[in-house]
């Protein structure tokens, strides 16, 4: 009641007073004729009255200025906070991607039909909050299930049963089936608009090499290559990230909350890890220096450097390591591929002194073979000092680290990352003539000191700009034994059935049955992904 009551008296106040005329209102002189046909100026149409409240009658009585209903009606326009960008009109974003794979696997001297085949389906959904350009919020999770599997099956899948496990790509995938996953989730804001922080589970990666990515040091694993899309989740981090835009460089540091072990009782403070990076352009090239520290593992350094060197682009990336982190093995010289498990005893598990470099890079080059088409010549070759040096000694690293209990690190156990020697080429065409929405990927690795090598060819359909179809075959040739053609002897399985036989009456038989496939080397992959952006 009280407002109304104010608003009344300003009213009968305001009737009260003389109406001033139309002159004094606009300031338009009686005298003043318009010539026929000619158009009146502004200044005489609205009088140019130079103070803000000519003509407006004024009252004796004060707006409350703590009255938020006449504040509105007599102050000032209010401001839209969707219009000066302070909130945004339409703040959360959903989304995902649903990928449906099938594909079969086949090994060297078995029956067609008793290839392998596996049909993972995978869906990402994201929420995306940005209620201003200053606060972003992300949550990704992902649903994984294999139709093909025993629902609920729970064994972690290794080399051993690769040949009838579901496997997305190279990259060997938890056995809980169905799974569910936290990808990420994390907040983004900023200070001053000068340091950027992310809180919370998040993507990140170092490095700038295209197949091998040795100084990829706060992921647990390095991606594989040949998957479509990566699959490993998100690290738990807090990133801060600082740019000098005037010089175009980036600092970050990462306080990393994911420890190196994990027991029942969590983690504690001290096993909280920290890493830092710099990004530095220097001309046409950028620099990137990193390390990491933390509890558990010895500490590791990264340099990277890339840059375009007239028509091609060049990369490079060397991680520097601590020798004692991997697990080399002595062996007589007298070791073949049929008396590893019977040389057992004789094999000497150790880890060197020293200095570790693993080293990767290479050519880019894009090139037209047509007016409107291009494609990208890659070359890239991957020094490991601590991979495999022949067949043999794959077969050493594979048995010796369950024999004797020893923790190999887990870039010795990735698919591509076992061998000394790596050599990687491609060629990619995104867009053929007359049908740009299609690309073809012809993609060659070769472990040299196998040798072996793995050839895939893939082909992407983009279908009503939403629906993508990806056809791919890559087919394995060369020494078997090695990590692209794993195979062990039978008298090597043979042997370990008789030793489980020792143990257990009775394992004999399920060792030689679990292990039967394994005689047979990889020979073909195939298959047919279709991706959907929702």
């Amino acid at each position: 009641m009280r407002n109304t009551w104010v608003v009344a008296l300003l009213a009968a106040q305001a009737l009260a007073q003389e109406r001033p005329d139309e002159a004094a209102m606009f300031g338009a002189p009686e005298e003043a004729a318009l010539d026929a046909g000619a158009r009146p100026s502004e200044d005489s149409m609205f009088g140019d009255v130079p103070a803000a409240d000519a003509g407006v009658p004024s009252t004796s009585v004060a707006i409350p200025t703590d009255d938020r209903d006449l504040g509105q009606l007599f102050g000032k326009a209010v401001e839209s906070k969707f219009e000066t960008g302070e909130i945004a009109s339409d703040a959360l974003k959903i989304g995902g991607t649903l990928n449906l794979f099938l594909q079969g696997f086949w090994q060297e001297g078995r029956p067609f039909e008793e290839g392998a085949f596996s049909a993972p389906m995978l869906f990402d959904l994201y929420l995306d909050g940005r209620p201003n350009d200053r606060v972003r919020g992300y949550v990704g999770v992902r649903l994984q299930f294999d139709p093909t599997r025993p629902t609920g099956e729970t064994e972690r899948l290794s080399n051993a049963n690769l040949g009838t496990a579901s496997v997305v790509g190279l990259t060997l995938t938890p056995a809980q089936n169905p799974a569910f996953f936290l990808d990420q989730l994390w907040l983004r804001f900023d200070i001053a608009r000068k340091v950027f922080l992310t809180i919370g589970r998040q993507k990140v990666r170092w490095g700038v090499s295209r197949i091998w990515y040795p100084t990829d040091y706060l992921n647990s694993r390095p991606r594989d290559p040949f998957n479509p899309f990566d699959v490993r989740l998100g690290v738990n981090m807090v990133k801060v990230h600082v740019p000098v835009e005037s010089l175009g460089w980036n600092f970050y540091a990462y306080g990393i909350m994911d420890a190196v072990t994990v027991d029942n009782s969590g983690i504690t403070v001290g096993e909280l890890g920290g890493a830092v990076r710099a990004e530095i352009v220097l001309g046409p090239a950028e620099l990137g220096l990193g390390g990491i520290w933390q509890k558990g593992r010895r500490p590791r350094y990264a340099i990277d450097l890339s840059s375009a060197v007239g028509p091609v682009d060049v990369y490079a990336e060397a991680a520097f390591r601590d020798a004692r982190d991997f697990v080399l093995f002595r062996y007589p010289s007298d070791l073949n591929a049929d008396n590893v498990i019977s040389k057992l005893p004789e094999i000497e598990p150790y880890r060197p002194a020293g200095l570790f470099v693993q080293v990767s890079g290479g050519v880019s080059w894009q090139f037209n073979y047509t007016d409107k088409n291009f494609g990208v010549l890659t070359l890239e070759y991957f020094f490991n000092p601590a991979g495999y040096s022949d067949v043999l000694g794959y077969q050493v690293k594979t048995f010796g680290p369950g024999v004797y209990g020893v923790t190999l690190d887990p870039i010795q156990n990735i698919a591509l990352y076992g061998g000394r020697h790596n050599v990687a080429l491609s060629l990619a065409a995104p867009g053929i003539p007359g049908a740009d929405w299609i690309t073809v990927s012809l993609s060659n690795v070769v472990v040299i000191n196998d040798p072996a090598a793995l050839s895939r060819l893939d082909v992407i359909f983009r279908v009503l700009n939403y629906l993508n179809v990806q056809a791919f075959a890559g087919l394995l040739y060369g020494q078997p034994g090695g990590q692209l053609r794993f195979q062990v002897s039978s008298q090597l399985i043979n042997d370990l059935a008789n030793l489980a036989e020792a143990a257990e009456p009775g394992a004999g038989g399920q060792v030689r049955e679990s292990l039967g496939p394994l005689r047979f080397a990889p020979i073909l992959q195939a298959g047919v992904l279709l991706r959907l952006a929702i």
